[in-house]
């Protein structure tokens, strides 16, 4: 392993990296949501400030929803009863296993994508790696692209390799912040 993929494997490894929980309410209506419904959470980029965001919404209210930048990606949960363990391993698991799915299935084809989108594409993989849901495909890359081999569809991602820094972290740590490992 090289050292500047190490530092970066070693970063995750220790970082409390988090989606940030559910909202309470929908960003689009301000209503309360219920125990069993569906809500989608998407990762957007601010239009003016150009700073990554989370929009929580019920799944029927994304169709008319007018994000103010760019969609990066998106994952949905169910609302659990407030007794409930909302944060169970597998159910964090599967939402970040979404989200790096959803990373990869908008923007037209060929088009190089944002350097937010490109260090989240990175930094979910290194994390899904370690939890044996993406396996990296031949030797290990400092520049370019890695390619990622997910596991459960045999499908194979080109993971943009990025160099991880404070300030990258931290303006993704300011958007997202449930799913720790």
């Amino acid at each position: 392993m090289l050292v500047a993929e190490r530092i970066a494997v070693d970063h995750c490894r220790t970082m409390e990296w988090q989606i940030k929980t559910m909202a309470d309410c929908s960003a689009r209506t301000g209503t309360h949501f219920n125990p069993g419904e569906r809500v989608a959470c998407l990762i957007h980029m601010d239009g003016e400030a150009g700073e990554l965001c989370r929009s929580d919404l019920l799944e029927s209210e994304v169709e008319g929803f007018a994000l103010p930048g760019p969609l990066l990606g998106r994952w949905s949960r169910q609302v659990e009863e407030p007794d409930a363990d909302s944060g169970s391993a597998p159910a964090t698991l599967q939402s970040a296993e979404d989200f790096f799915l959803s990373l990869f299935s908008d923007g037209p084809e060929g088009e190089e994508p944002p350097p937010e989108k490109q260090a989240l594409q990175h930094l979910l993989a290194l994390l899904l790696e370690r939890k044996r849901v993406l396996r990296a495909v031949g030797p290990r890359r400092i520049d370019g692209e890695q390619p990622y081999l997910h596991v459960k569809s045999k499908r194979t991602f080109d993971v943009p390799v990025v160099t991880v820094s404070a300030s990258l972290m931290e303006g993704i740590e300011d958007a997202i912040g449930e799913l720790i490992f």
